[in-house]
């Protein structure tokens, strides 16, 4: 009797990142230069509309996260997410008060916020259970980066930000929803019934206590996934916050023309994709994690005390070559290590509780970084990002048995 041959979904996952990324770098882009030149708010008034609308999400993620690893519905969840960041960013597209900016943004990271942690759980999901590397699936992000800045660096410079700024990432969202109805249904089979053996990836009955309160009890005791999110602060979601800081630096430090981010954004991209591309096949198993996390670290500091002393343009573009060598750590490697040190169980609600934390970490920043910034201007922020990032490089250096042990043998570093 044949059996039937699971369906390949490798390209639809591509697709995804493709569009959502494209969209998601012309938002983190320009929202600031767009904050500053159009609507004249401060630097310290940048930070709290950065912050406030991401503490938003730190209630919801954990739930979002619970839901979907009780249910396995992530494309649902990813759905509702992903619509919610439609109608929202559209509306605000429409303020110009600082007030209703703040209402308008929360609710766009409501939703936003968990876009990339459900789409992450289900992609590593389905690469566990179909053998497809996630690195081959994940770079086409990077690919929707660049091409998205490309595309924005175009349209930025024929018709000027305003025009194209929420327009752009409206388009781009909308053709990712419309990609997300063809991804799988679920991130996991349900459950087998009582007494029989659980079928695929289903979780057995006695597991399914896990999937709460008990979970995330348990995630909270495991020291290698509290690790990955203290790193991940001081590396991956400082080099998210600068980004805005970034494009401020450029335009109104050093002089450069608002398209010249977008060429900022891909130049930092590229590399990005050759090196997800050998991250799993050649990178993990050759230098495993922690090395690769020295990495991260050290080229996030390099690259910040560059940022920080640099006088022009050029030079600035040239420190930007290093940025890969975070982001990809950040995107590639962080929730594969996450996947290999806490149970299956919990996945959800350990990326939810890994990225609830790491948006927190985001809002803090951002608000500390737009009264840096109105004070004593971008180059001291980016000091203190040297600083951070310096502590994760000893952080990673110190702290013995890093590398991953399989889910359910744990030991804390």
């Amino acid at each position: 009797m044949n059996q039937k041959k699971p369906r390949n979904y490798s390209n639809r996952f591509r697709l995804y990142y493709l569009l959502t990324l494209a969209a998601l770098c012309c938002y983190d882009s320009y929202v600031s230069v767009y904050l500053e030149q159009y609507l004249h708010m401060s630097g310290f008034l940048i930070g709290c509309f950065i912050s406030v609308s991401m503490v938003a999400g730190l209630i919801i993620m954990p739930l979002y996260g619970a839901i979907g690893d009780k249910t396995g519905k992530y494309r649902q969840i990813l759905m509702f997410c992903t619509a919610g960041t439609i109608l929202f960013s559209f509306l605000l597209s429409l303020q110009t008060g600082f007030a209703l900016l703040i209402v308008m943004g929360i609710g766009f990271e409501l939703n936003r916020c968990s876009i990339l942690a459900m789409a992450d759980t289900q992609t590593v999901c389905y690469c566990s259970d179909s053998g497809s590397p996630y690195g081959s699936i994940r770079c086409f992000g990077c690919i929707g980066w660049i091409a998205g800045s490309a595309l924005c660096a175009f349209l930025v410079r024929q018709f000027g930000l305003d025009h194209v700024f929420f327009r752009f990432f409206m388009a781009a969202m909308a053709c990712s929803l419309v990609n997300i109805f063809f991804l799988p249904g679920q991130g996991r089979k349900p459950a087998a019934a009582p007494g029989t053996a659980p079928e695929g990836n289903g979780v057995p009955e006695a597991d399914k206590k896990e999937a709460g309160a008990g979970a995330i009890a348990s995630l909270l005791k495991n020291g290698r996934f509290l690790f990955i999110i203290l790193f991940a602060l001081m590396t991956g979601a400082l080099a998210e916050v600068v980004t805005a800081y970034t494009s401020l630096h450029m335009v109104s430090t050093l002089g450069a023309a608002e398209y010249l981010v977008s060429i900022y954004s891909i130049i930092g991209a590229a590399p990005e994709i050759l090196f997800l591309l050998l991250l799993n096949k050649f990178l993990l198993p050759k230098l495993g994690f922690r090395r690769l996390f020295l990495v991260s670290a050290a080229a996030m500091s390099l690259r910040m005390f560059l940022f920080a002393v640099v006088p022009n343009v050029p030079l600035f573009f040239a420190a930007s070559c290093l940025t890969f060598l975070t982001t990809a750590c950040t995107t590639g490697l962080n929730v594969q290590y996450i996947r290999q040190v806490v149970p299956e169980t919990s996945i959800g609600s350990a990326a939810s509780i890994y990225n609830a934390v790491f948006m927190g970490g985001r809002a803090l920043f951002s608000l500390l970084f737009g009264g840096i910034y109105e004070l004593s201007g971008s180059r001291t922020v980016f000091w203190l990002c040297f600083a951070f990032a310096a502590a994760a490089f000893l952080l990673a250096l110190f702290i013995r048995k890093i590398d991953a042990a399989p889910a359910g043998r744990e030991e804390n570093p």
